[in-house]
């Protein structure tokens, strides 16, 4: 399939995404694994300053509004997609993890500079973006001051005030985004097209929405069976409890976390069977 190069097209594209199911946006550590390696010469987009070439960096947009198939940077913090079917799995096993569930409110003991913003901010960001539906990252920026109290910097630590006010600067609001597009809180909803300059020109700069898989997914209907403790605590008590995740029990699956991050790991050795185990666990 690599030698055939075959995403030529906005079509094409969805194709090759719907036909593995999950699948990174750059090259990495699986060769051949990504839509850029699939992308035909001469389509993959430039970056430069007079670039006409955007390719995939453009066709993303029409993938996404297809309306079925989830983006964001939740392989190894690094962009790709997933359709519902495979991207349930992965919910099912990243919100099971207690550093992911921090955005919940439930107790984690955070070590490292990121993961205390995390502990403080994700949550009230997530509360941010189900409350708004839909929010660009530059809004939240703003919105998120609130939850910005002065106990917030007194726990986080002088050193943190100026990153977080008078709003939270760009590259922390980023950190936390792509924290609850990992833990599966968040995808990108949609993806605003900006055109500057005179002429208006178009060269590939984007604006995305982020929003939840619960909202944006919610009428794919699941497998059935035993829904995953984080749906039962969502609907009947327990940890969850008033998380404000109800919709999300349409996207359960009939699995435990670790049967799912087993079947997503095995889908892909499917294709990619010389992939190393190590690496792929790295990205589950």
């Amino acid at each position: 399939m690599d030698s055939a190069r075959p995403i030529d097209s906005p079509g094409k594209m969805s194709e090759v995404v719907r036909r593995f199911g999950v699948i990174p946006f750059f090259k990495g550590a699986v060769s051949g694994w990504s839509i850029e390696e699939l992308t035909a010469p001469g389509c993959w987009f430039d970056d430069g300053p007079d670039s006409v070439i955007l390719g995939p960096w453009d066709w993303k947009i029409d993938v996404v509004r297809e309306g079925d198939i989830a983006y964001g940077k939740f392989l190894g913090g690094k962009a790709a997609f997933a359709t519902v079917r495979w991207y349930r799995e992965l919910m099912n096993w990243r919100r099971s993890l207690p550093r992911f569930r921090m955005a919940l409110g439930e107790p984690y003991k955070a070590v490292s500079s990121s993961d205390k913003l995390f502990k403080y901010l994700s949550g009230p960001v997530l509360d941010i973006i189900r409350r708004e539906g839909a929010v660009e990252t530059g809004r939240l920026r703003l919105l998120c001051a609130e939850a910005v109290t002065p106990s917030v910097v007194r726990a986080l630590g002088a050193r943190y005030k100026a990153l977080l006010t008078p709003s939270v600067k760009k590259n922390v609001m980023d950190s936390i985004v792509q924290f609850l597009q990992s833990g599966t809180w968040i995808v990108t909803g949609d993806f605003e097209r900006v055109y500057r300059g005179p002429d208006l020109h178009y060269n590939g700069w984007q604006r995305a929405s982020n929003t939840t898989p619960d909202g944006l997914f919610a009428s794919f209907e699941s497998e059935g069976g035993d829904q995953p403790f984080w749906v039962r605590a969502i609907e009947g008590g327990g940890p969850g409890e008033g998380s404000g995740l109800g919709e999300g029990s349409g996207l359960s699956v009939p699995r435990t976390p670790l049967e799912s991050r087993a079947l997503l790991i095995s889908h892909v050795q499917e294709f990619f069977p010389s992939a190393p185990l190590k690496t792929l666990e790295k990205l589950f």
